[in-house]
């Protein structure tokens, strides 16, 4: 009797242990829930990198643009100086245009690049942006003198 207790004890252990434990097919199904939840990360973080591009595409037109303008009003200001130093000026003017004119080309040129390609894209562009908005302020510095 007591061998016959062991026994069914020891077999009613190992069916509790084989039932307790994960089938394959659960561990298929909990792999491709994976497989899906890192593929919908992905597609929102993709979204997200797109819609940051567009966002800074937009906003560095649109300074862009204000350049154009800025140039614009300061071809048709009136100087009131020698013709060298109004010559000079304007070179100086042509010189803007020519370099908002490539930052421009610049970021049209720019296509579908790797998160780290676009963010070096990024810090080097403001920094060449900023030279220029510093360039069009020094412009305008020296007309008032």
């Amino acid at each position: 009797m007591k061998k016959i207790i062991i026994r069914l004890g020891l077999s009613l252990l190992v069916v509790i242990l084989a039932s307790c434990t994960e089938t394959q097919s659960e561990k298929v199904d909990k792999a491709a829930d994976g497989v899906q939840d890192a593929k919908e990360d992905l597609n929102q973080a993709q979204k997200e990198y797109e819609e940051e591009v567009a966002e800074y595409r937009r906003s560095v037109q649109a300074d862009i643009d204000n350049n154009k303008l800025e140039i614009e009003r300061l071809r048709s200001e009136r100087v009131n100086a020698r013709a060298d130093v109004i010559r000079e000026r304007n070179e100086r003017i042509d010189a803007l245009k020519k370099r908002n004119d490539e930052m421009e080309a610049r970021m049209k040129e720019m296509k579908n690049t790797t998160r780290e390609n676009w963010q070096e894209f990024k810090r080097e562009f403001n920094n060449d942006m900023d030279e220029l908005g510093r360039a069009f302020k020094d412009l305008g510095k020296d007309n008032v003198k």
